[in-house]
C-alpha cells in the first residue's frame, strides 16, 4: 500500500512518535522511510540569519537526523535522513511531490511551545495543502 513514507523531524516528542509509527507501518508495508529536518532560515523573515546561529540550527537539524536514523537501526531498519533550507511547510509539501511520497506521518505539533495545545501550524499546512494521504500524530 505505501512505498515511500516521509516523517518530517525536529526532535519534539510528536515528531518522535511519528517517526515510531512510521517505524511500524514500515515494518508491515516493507515501505521506505524518509527522515526530513527543515531548517527555517525564514524565521526572521527578510533579514538573513546571523552565522552562528544559522549553523546552531544547521547542526541540530543533522543531530535530530541521525538520532531518527539510529532510532529506525534500532529496530532493524535503514532509512534515509536529508537536511533541507527554507519554510518548513512549504520544504515538506514540496519533498512529497517532488519524490513520489505516498504517505507523510507528521506530529501533532511541534517545538514551538505555543503550538502544544492545538495542531501545529505545520502541521495544519501539510494537512491542507499535501495532494498525498497525512497522518497525525499525537505524543
Amino acid at each position: 500500500m505505501y512505498k515511500k513514507i516521509l516523517v518530517p523531524l525536529d526532535g519534539s516528542k510528536n515528531s518522535i512518535k511519528a517517526l515510531d509509527t512510521a517505524i511500524e507501518m514500515s515494518k508491515n508495508f516493507r515501505a521506505k522511510i524518509i527522515v526530513l529536518s527543515v531548517v527555517d532560515n525564514t524565521k526572521l523573515g527578510y533579514e538573513p540569519l546571523p552565522t552562528k546561529l544559522y549553523e546552531g540550527l544547521d547542526s541540530n537539524a543533522k543531530k535530530v537526523v541521525e538520532y531518527g536514523r539510529d532510532r529506525a537501526w534500532n529496530q532493524g531498519l535503514t532509512i534515509n535522513g536529508m537536511v533541507e533550507k527554507g519554510n518548513p511547510k512549504q520544504v515538506i509539501v514540496d519533498y512529497a511531490q517532488k519524490n513520489s511520497i505516498d504517505l507523510i506521518i507528521i506530529g501533532r505539533s511541534g517545538m514551538n511551545a505555543l503550538n502544544q495545545l492545538v495542531i501545529g501550524s505545520t502541521t495544519a499546512y501539510i494537512v491542507r495543502n499535501a495532494n498525498i494521504q497525512v497522518l497525525v500524530v499525537n505524543a
